[in-house]
């Protein structure tokens, strides 16, 4: 999860938590948990959010999905 990334369109918007919260018919809770990472945006969310944005959902879920940090935290070295 990337909440960086909701936070990024919602400035770029310019609402403030309150307005977005608003329009997504959702308090202001809501969005102050998913924001500091404890909780997750649904999927079903993504449509809505991304509408309010201005921009695509597939746009807004591939940012905030694959905006973990699973890459940085990989052990992984590529030894077979």
């Amino acid at each position: 999860m990337n909440p960086a990334a909701l936070e990024k369109y919602r400035t770029k918007n310019k609402l403030n938590c309150s307005q977005l919260c608003e329009k997504m018919g959702r308090t202001a809770g809501w969005y102050s948990r998913i924001r500091s990472g404890k909780f997750p945006l649904k999927s079903k969310d993504i449509p809505k959010m991304a509408e309010i944005f201005g921009i695509s959902p597939e746009k807004l879920a591939k940012e905030y999905f694959t905006g973990s940090k699973l890459e940085d935290s990989s052990d992984y070295e590529g030894v077979i």
